[in-house]
């Protein structure tokens, strides 16, 4: 009877035992998942501070490049971009850092080149992603190493991008500002040289743009000149795909940098307008355009430059003048008011507005692609259709596609 009491008095405590030992359990999995939620929260923190490094990094090197091309003090030589950081200085010694390279040259016009971004002639230090620095594409057509035969803003970049599918994401490009992820299979980035401190590894760009096997390349395109010494100069002057995607072989980040991008604040610059002006109201000039014939399809086959006050800028802008002569000798419209008697009228064509296409010589050879009424229905070579001529005297870069006008007596 006394063990039965015993028993009796002892059974009460298995529930509670159990109820402790589940709080307990309870506990331990709450605590668990806390853990895991508080390491997830910290992998997307850690995953997002690293997108936004390298997002910022892209930005401010994409600003460098382009604030550094308009920056150039004569207009003739702004909007070129500098060449990449080819690691080696003007002398031929390595270097790093630099945008003015003596292993370049040789290389030809209108060549598109790939390099390190120029931090130190930017003046932006070195700028990183995921430790590696930064890498720049640079259309040849828009680089200053060796000056394409002419520059304007309806030159187009020979830079196109294309996403994994093979879909074309941008076209004409005049650069791209890369950020190389991780290294993928097969690419080494060793250090090449005791002078590459600040950024470290080589410049051989099959290292740090994908994908490195041609086998994975998609749509059958790399992110670099394969065959080229470090594989970093185009073999011509055509356009170039580059893959911006996200695979097992393509980690490549990348920003663009567009003509209008270029030349959209270059032509804000007072002594842009300035020029045209110069160049329109030389009297030198005025005497030739006045004596020579009136041929081709914008009247100027004839045209010199070198009888121009600035001969580069009358030969990267050339394309936009037209000139006819009149009928008989008559009035033209400048500012809304009515000119002297004019013999010929010459016309500095606005920029491209819409509906518009200067891709080829085709069709930067029809005035409709250039000129607006009435001017547009005016025109003709080598006598104008009428003498119904309007534009304005100055250029200004609120109303970039107005005509531009002269009254040549």
């Amino acid at each position: 009877m006394r063990q039965l009491r015993n028993d009796r008095h002892r059974l009460p405590l298995r529930p509670q035992q159990s109820g402790i030992a589940l709080m307990a359990m309870l506990t331990l999995l709450t605590l668990l998942g806390l853990y895991v939620f508080v390491g997830q929260l910290s992998t997307t923190q850690f995953l997002t501070a690293r997108a936004l490094e390298t997002t910022d990094a892209l930005a401010q090197g994409r600003d460098a490049l382009i604030a550094d091309a308009i920056a150039q003090p004569s207009i003739s030589d702004a909007g070129y971009l500098r060449l990449p950081d080819l690691g080696v200085d003007g002398f031929g010694v390595a270097a790093e850092g630099g945008g003015a390279s003596a292993n370049f040259a040789g290389n030809g016009q209108d060549r598109s080149v790939i390099g390190k971004l120029p931090w130190k002639t930017l003046t932006s230090g070195p700028l990183r992603s995921q430790g590696e620095c930064l890498w720049y594409v640079v259309a040849g057509r828009f680089q200053n190493g060796v000056k394409t035969a002419v520059f304007n803003w309806d030159t187009q970049g020979q830079i196109d991008v294309i996403d994994g599918n093979g879909a074309v994401v941008a076209s004409n490009l005049a650069a791209l500002v890369v950020a190389p992820g991780r290294s993928l299979g097969g690419q080494a980035r060793d250090l090449a040289d005791a002078a590459y401190r600040q950024c470290g590894g080589n410049y051989d760009a099959r290292n740090y743009l994908d994908t490195f096997d041609n086998a994975n390349a998609l749509s059958g395109e790399v992110n670099y000149f394969a065959g080229s010494t470090n594989n970093r100069v185009a073999s011509g002057n055509n356009n170039k795909r580059f893959v911006m995607a996200e695979t097992d072989f393509y980690n490549d980040r990348l920003v663009f940098i567009t003509a209008a991008d270029i030349f959209d604040p270059l032509i804000r610059r007072s002594d842009f307008s300035g020029e045209i002006t110069s160049l329109l109201d030389n009297a030198v000039f005025q005497a030739h355009l006045q004596a020579i014939a009136v041929t081709g399809s914008k009247g100027t086959d004839n045209l010199l430059c070198n009888q121009a006050p600035n001969r580069a800028f009358c030969t990267n802008w050339k394309e936009m003048l037209f000139l006819t002569q009149l009928p008989a000798p008559a009035p033209i419209s400048i500012d809304g008011a009515p000119s002297g008697n004019c013999s010929r009228v010459l016309i500095f064509a606005g920029r491209r507005g819409a509906g518009q296409s200067r891709n080829d010589g085709v069709e930067r050879a029809n005035k409709n692609n250039y000129l607006e009424n009435p001017n547009l229905a005016s025109f003709n070579v080598p006598t104008a259709a009428a003498a119904n001529f309007s534009g304005v005297s100055v250029f200004d870069y609120r109303t970039p596609a107005t005509d531009v006008v002269r009254c040549l007596p």
